[in-house]
């Protein structure tokens, strides 16, 4: 499996394990979680061949750690990203002072405004250091990285949760304008 296929295959399955399981007939449990051998099955019927080990590569290539297996090995999901309603069992914690957003530059005068809010998706992503803020800004245009004053909020009463597959990854419902900045 090259590169172009590990990229196609990941894509797939963030579609399906995040936002659509019902395209394959996929059922998720209120966790998000996928019987994997009827995830396979599902997605060969759909005309997307994949395999267990080929799903294991996808999971240790990614930087990002996208998708998590269960302990038990016989289940998969999509650690963060969901635009579905799910219950991820995620517990609040006390997050960094600053956590940072990457956004395209036209983007920036809205954010400053509105604040930021999750759009599709179920919790605003935030990162945890400035250039992996950097690399999400860059794939929507000319980068730029907006502070959130984490410690403020969280202790004015916002939840923060912290992704389990990947601790970089901050999560909360909503950023109100007065706790963003550009630095």
């Amino acid at each position: 499996m090259d590169q172009e296929d590990i990229t196609r295959k990941s894509k797939f399955l963030s579609f399906v394990l995040r936002h659509h399981p019902e395209a394959i007939g996929l059922e998720l449990d209120r966790r998000g979680w996928a019987y994997l051998p009827e995830l396979i099955s599902k997605a060969r019927q759909e005309g997307k061949d994949l395999t267990r080990e080929e799903l294991e590569r996808i999971i240790d290539y990614s930087d990002k750690k996208r998708f998590e297996i269960s302990d038990d090995g016989e289940y998969i999901r999509a650690g963060y990203g969901h635009s579905i309603d799910l219950d991820m069992g995620l517990d609040p914690v006390e997050p960094p002072g600053t956590l940072y957003h990457g956004t395209a530059e036209r983007n920036v005068s809205p954010i400053m405004e509105k604040g930021l809010d999750p759009q599709n998706r179920n919790y605003v992503h935030l990162s945890a250091d400035r250039s992996s803020a950097r690399e999400v800004g860059m794939r929507h245009g000319k980068p730029v990285i907006v502070s959130v004053d984490a410690g403020r909020m969280h202790e004015e009463g916002h939840a923060f949760y912290q992704s389990e597959s990947e601790p970089g990854i901050w999560l909360t419902e909503e950023v109100p304008p007065e706790y963003v900045s550009v630095r």
